[in-house]
């Protein structure tokens, strides 16, 4: 897969902003990317940064996983940008603290010749937010048109994902996405990351298997 450089990531990856400042970079480069771009440092580019970012967090940790979490972070990324307008890095260390509550967790199984399970986990305020971005409505509180609006986004990208395991002769079948309140996650090698994005922080969620 050709990778989708992000110059918010490489000045994330090289400067560890803290979250509320990042998040100030983050709504700037939406209206305007040349504003990321006058941070971004020469020594920072990364045609990777994804990848890089998730492998630094994984460190010797399910080595076989290696490249599927990255891929899979990558698509969500791009997604994030392409689909809800939204600029986003993630963090390169492995997120241990619940999300808190009222949280919403989406997911969805990808089984075959892999069993992948894929999702996030959001608080409702973000969680909202996300939705908005993705359906152009408003919401004011948790409905169903929400939870649909961030299952399709789910889908949409684990569809993309496994067409890209297709292309390593890996195949794969979507189950329909899940949702359900105040999760906290215990999958099987079980990757969380932390995401900070312009609509708010959440967590992306990666295992062999369910994990709620």
């Amino acid at each position: 897969m050709a990778n989708d450089f992000s110059i918010v990531q490489c000045i994330y990856n090289h400067s560890h902003y803290p979250p509320e400042e990042m998040q100030k970079i983050l709504a700037a480069a939406e209206q305007d990317e040349s504003s990321a771009a006058k941070l971004l440092a020469d020594e920072a580019v990364d045609i990777a940064a994804y990848h890089t970012a998730v492998l630094k967090a994984m460190g010797d940790i399910f080595p076989q996983e290696w490249n599927w979490y990255a891929q899979y972070v990558e698509l969500f990324m791009k997604g994030l940008k392409d689909q809800l307008s939204t600029e986003a890095v993630v963090e390169d260390v492995i997120c241990t603290e619940p999300e808190r509550k009222p949280n919403y967790a989406t997911s969805q199984r990808l089984s075959g010749d892999i069993t992948f399970v894929a999702g996030l986990i959001a608080p409702e305020d973000v969680y909202l937010r996300l939705a908005e971005r993705y359906s152009n409505e408003e919401f004011t509180a948790m409905d169903e048109m929400a939870v649909d609006c961030m299952e399709e986004f789910i889908n949409v990208i684990n569809g993309l994902f496994s067409v890209e395991l297709g292309r390593e002769k890996i195949e794969t079948d979507l189950e329909l996405p899940r949702t359900e309140q105040d999760v906290v996650p215990h999958g099987e090698k079980q990757l969380c990351l932390r995401v900070h994005s312009s609509a708010g922080s959440f967590q992306i969620v990666m295992a062999a298997d369910e994990f709620f």
